[in-house]
Formats: C-alpha cells, structure tokens, sequence
C-alpha cells in the first residue's frame, strides 16, 4: 500500500461508477467533490466529466460506506479523491495532487496494484511481468511517484538504476510544484436575470497552454417569437428564393459576457440558435486569443477590439461549425453535445476547459 493513496476497508459494487455517471472504459476512474459549483466531478486520466450529484450522495451516507469516507469529508471538500480499480473493485482514497498524478501515468497505476496485491489471480509473476515493461528511467519515476520516496529509494539498486538519489527531491519539487486547476464557474453561477433556470456546466481539464471555454444558448429572450418562423422554414431550401431570412422581433438580444480569467491565453466560443449579440466585458490581466460565434441566425460581439472574431452562422456565412447546444449531459437536449464540442476542439487543437449553457441565458461569467 502507498502513503499516497490508502486502500479502503471497502469493495465497490460492480455498478458504482455507472451510478455515479461515469461512462467512460478505464481501468481507473476517481471521483471528488468541487465545491465551487457544488457538482460532483469524475476523471480516469483522459476525460474529465460531472458525475451524478444523488447518486454521489446516497453512496456516502450509506451505513456500509459512511464509517470507511466520514472523516474524508467527500461531501463537502475537494481535498481526497475516491480511486476505483474497476477490475478489483478496490476503492482507495488519497490526496487530489496523488490522485492526478497516478491518473495520468497508468504504469504507476499498474505497479499499485501489483503492491497491492490486486486481483485474486496476480502473483509474484505478474509483479516481475509489470517491472519488465518498464525502462530504468521510467520504472524510477513511477516508483518515486507511487511508493514513499524512502522505499523508493531502496529499491533503485533492484531495478538496475543506480544511486542517483538527487533525483527523488526533485520529482518531489515537481510534485508539489504543479500547478491546481481552478475551476472557471462559480458556485453561484446561473442564466442571470431573465434567463431561464436549467443551468448546465461542465469543467474539463487546462493541460495545454490555452483554454477553450464555450458558453452555449438558444435565445437571449422570449420575444424574438414575434415572427416565429419554424426551422425548416429557416431551412437552406426556403432561403433559395434570394430572400433573408427573417431573425424575429427582438430589440434586446444581448447577453453579458465576463472573463476574469488569467491562468492561460482563451480561445471563447459562443454558441446560440436566436440571434444574439455577445457583450463581452474584460478584467485587466485577461489574454483573448480569438472569440468564436456559431449561430443559425445571426451573431454580434460587441465591447471588445482588436480581438479576431470568427463568425460561424447559417445566415451570415451560409455555414454553422456544429448543432446548437445549452444543456450538457445525456437528456433530449443536448444529444448534440459531443458535435460541437469535438469540432471546436479539433479546429483549436486543443480540449474543451468548461462549458456553460441554458436555453435562455442573459449574464455569464468565466472566473
């Protein structure tokens, strides 16, 4: 067992992480609590996803499992992660930083469960099959980030490595270096006055050296209805006569857009089926890259300059980047997530940081 990750007294049943809203086919996957949108949130080293907030709950106060977590205090804090070996099923507890860290490098992972143990099948064997994988050099890392840097150290002769102990303080400075991804949406964050009340969100990772951030809608207000054209009369078909189509009644289509953020340059992608016009406010400190619009009807950006703008809309340019989505997750609504998402973060080279959406939205902010 590692100091970083202590195996728990419990074993998970073989539908947890279907409960809890994982969907994903790693081998790992861990859960924490983020206190800042009060949503529980997943990660298996690949993907990061909300997870079922009931479901998460229901899990920690039952009387099998409460005694084992209490004192980590999942419920509230973002501190411990909750592991799970999906083939074991043995669940582990450490801090956010270990859990990440031994996420992101499945070798790590593998040698955990050989210490361990792991199934009823591994043996010694299987112990010497998963060191042999391993080069020197990476065997050293993987072991300086699994096993206590004292064991570590006493195990580097074993491996063939040397006695470059120097090395264990500066994997450890790496460690407690790296940088804690904050979250981009506050815990009081909704559809802003007039907006509808489905808010919906979603927080990825920030491993490259921009973010993506998309804040999706399909109207800005209810009164653009005054001509209220279906979509197929919106369709490209209807539009071949040489007429414009019409873009509703509305005379306040804005919707308040402010990024605080400073962490990295942002890629701002603004998405809406009703036409609308972005009002985009920046604190000091803030680097835009370029604002991304993708609209069916027309779309504005105003408050901003010197600041690309790339205007994807079927009225203006005859072509939208994906289907318009202001819910994420698996409901009716947004069936059409992964589209726009997947295209956005193919054109940018580089994975979605948050999304933020309702169906009708009027003041957002990215922190």
């Amino acid at each position: 067992m590692s100091n970083l990750v202590q195996r728990l007294a419990i074993t998970a049943h073989p539908q947890l992480e279907k409960s809890l809203g994982y969907r994903g086919d790693s081998r790992w996957v861990a859960w924490r609590w983020e206190p800042d949108i009060d949503q529980i949130i997943s990660s298996d080293g690949k993907t990061v996803g909300t997870g079922n907030n009931m479901a998460w709950l229901v899990f920690l106060q039952h009387d099998l499992v409460q005694p084992a977590l209490q004192e980590y205090n999942f419920a509230e804090g973002d501190r411990h992660w909750l592991l799970l070996d999906t083939e074991t099923r043995n669940l582990y507890v450490g801090e956010g930083k270990a859990v990440q860290s031994l996420l992101e490098q499945p070798e790590s992972l593998a040698l955990l469960a050989c210490l361990d143990g792991g199934s009823a099948g591994q043996t010694a064997e299987t112990w010497q099959q998963t060191l042999s994988k391993l080069t020197p050099t990476t065997a050293f890392r993987h072991l300086t980030n699994v096993i206590p840097f004292g064991i570590a150290a006493a195990l580097i002769g074993a491996l063939g490595v040397g006695t470059g102990l120097w090395v264990v303080p500066t994997v450890q400075q790496k460690l407690t270096e790296k940088t804690t991804f904050t979250s981009p949406i506050s815990s009081g964050a909704n559809c802003g006055i007039g907006g509808s009340e489905d808010f919906s969100a979603y927080i990825g990772s920030s491993t490259g050296d921009k973010e993506l951030h998309l804040i999706g809608v399909y109207e800005a207000n209810a009164e653009h209805g005054k001509v209220n054209l279906s979509k197929s009369a919106l369709a490209p078909s209807k539009r071949s006569e040489g007429k414009p189509a019409p873009t509703g009644g509305s005379s306040t289509n804005r919707i308040e857009i402010k990024v605080e953020r400073r962490n990295k340059p942002i890629i701002l992608a603004l998405s809406a089926y009703e036409p609308v016009n972005w009002n985009v406010t920046l604190e000091p400190g803030t680097v835009i890259e370029k604002i991304i619009v993708n609209g069916y009807n027309n779309q504005t950006v105003s408050g901003v300059s010197g600041i690309p703008i790339e205007e994807h809309s079927y009225e203006k340019t005859g072509n939208y980047i994906g289907d318009f989505i202001y819910k994420w997750g698996t409901t009716p609504e947004s069936t059409n997530t992964p589209s726009l998402v997947t295209k956005l973060e193919e054109i940018n080279r580089t994975k979605l940081t948050s999304f933020q959406g309702c169906y009708r939205g009027t003041n957002f902010s990215i922190k």
